[in-house]
């Protein structure tokens, strides 16, 4: 079991840095840099899972990993979100011209 906590404790550390990395980006706007990031942690994601370890955070130096990367992951959460938003509203905005251009209707006049 210590083999196994000591994985996971590598692992968990690299989930950290790569949080960490993540909302420096985010903040940034860099969302390629971001999403490139954001892959990198799933596949650390599964590589915890597949580990199978349910000791490592229960002990001090796990909770206090994941103590960390908890508000990091808030800020990144309400960031992305934010993120999300403004690009939706620009898509609205680029699309509502598209039925200015667009004939609508009948533009003659029938009593001429």
């Amino acid at each position: 079991m210590e083999n196994s906590d000591r994985q996971a404790a590598v692992l968990w550390e690299k989930f950290y840095i790569l949080t960490k990395e993540m909302y420096r980006f985010i903040k940034k706007s860099d969302i390629d840099m971001f999403l490139n990031l954001l892959n990198q942690r799933l596949e650390l994601q599964k590589q915890l899972e597949n580990l199978n370890n349910k000791t490592y955070h229960k002990t001090e130096a796990g909770h206090d990993l994941i103590v960390k990367i908890n508000p990091i992951n808030t800020k990144i959460h309400a960031l992305a979100q934010s993120w999300l938003i403004s690009q939706r509203n620009l898509n609205n905005k680029v699309h509502s011209y598209d039925m200015a251009t667009m004939p609508s209707g009948n533009f003659f006049n029938k009593k001429l």
